[in-house]
């Protein structure tokens, strides 16, 4: 399994995306949230973008199930996987630490640490999937602002035809991520903002053969929560993929359509 993170996607899925739609609103008592249920849908779905698409970070789900034996981090927060193994015996393990540090200036700095532990199972002695868990940490400083975002994944993966290569599988389970930045001098356009970003997926089918619609079918459930300077938002829903690259995002008994290439909410 390819793992791929790239910073600056998950910084504009989860915060900018919000910031953009959110920061001209009124505000309402402080039990309300201040970011409409269709504006709430768009964040939803720019941020399954940032999950699902391996060029906008998370996994690479298009690439099956796989073991790797060597990893790498570049300067972008990217998880490269530099090999695997092509016949890795029941039990298989990889559990590594990976760590970058880059001191541009200073007053520019960022740092990132990860933690990737994979275990493959077998059915039968025929490997039929993979348990994943990882985590990324990331802070990034600059002369404007300050950076924080936190990432976990804990994935379980099987196959739905084991002993077949590229067979379609399915997987369960939470993909969580916290951001947060604080700006040196924060102004209405440019407010701080602080998100929490949490989901649950269950039976999501997907073939790795298809691109760009490999997620063919499955449900998630969702919450998020945060605030954009003085505005909050707090909600909870569930998601059904349709596949065709697209989701039902459903928000309090409310159904918007989403493109999870796009993001783009209808």
């Amino acid at each position: 399994m390819k793992h791929n993170y790239k910073i600056i996607v998950l910084l504009l899925a989860g915060i900018i995306a919000i910031y953009t739609s959110c920061h001209k609103l009124n505000m309402v008592p402080a039990n309300q949230s201040t970011v409409s249920k269709k504006e709430a849908s768009v964040q939803i779905a720019q941020s399954l973008v940032g999950i699902f698409n391996p060029e906008n970070g998370g996994f690479d789900f298009k690439n099956g199930l796989s073991m790797p034996t060597n990893l790498s981090l570049n300067k972008k927060g990217k998880i490269k996987v530099q090999s695997v193994d092509p016949k890795p015996e029941c039990g298989a393990k990889k559990d590594t630490t990976i760590s970058l540090n880059l001191d541009e200036s200073d007053t520019s700095k960022l740092d990132i640490w990860a933690k990737v532990k994979y275990e493959l199972t077998c059915t039968n002695g025929i490997p039929s999937g993979v348990t994943a868990n990882d985590s990324l940490n990331m802070t990034m400083v600059s002369g404007e602002y300050k950076l924080l975002l936190k990432m976990g994944e804990n994935l379980t993966l099987r196959s739905l035809n084991p002993g077949v290569a590229h067979a379609q599988y399915s997987f369960d389970g939470p993909v969580n991520y916290y951001a947060k930045v604080d700006y040196t001098k924060p102004t209405t356009d440019n407010p701080n903002v602080e998100g929490t970003f949490n989901y649950n997926f269950k039976s999501i089918v997907v073939d790795p053969t298809k691109d760009p619609d490999f997620i063919l079918s499955g449900s998630a459930t969702f919450a998020s929560k945060g605030n954009i300077g003085k505005n909050t938002w707090n909600y909870k829903g569930t998601i059904t993929f349709l596949g065709g690259h697209k989701a039902k995002i459903t928000i309090e008994g409310t159904v918007y359509t989403a493109d999870l290439m796009t993001g783009e909410v209808n």
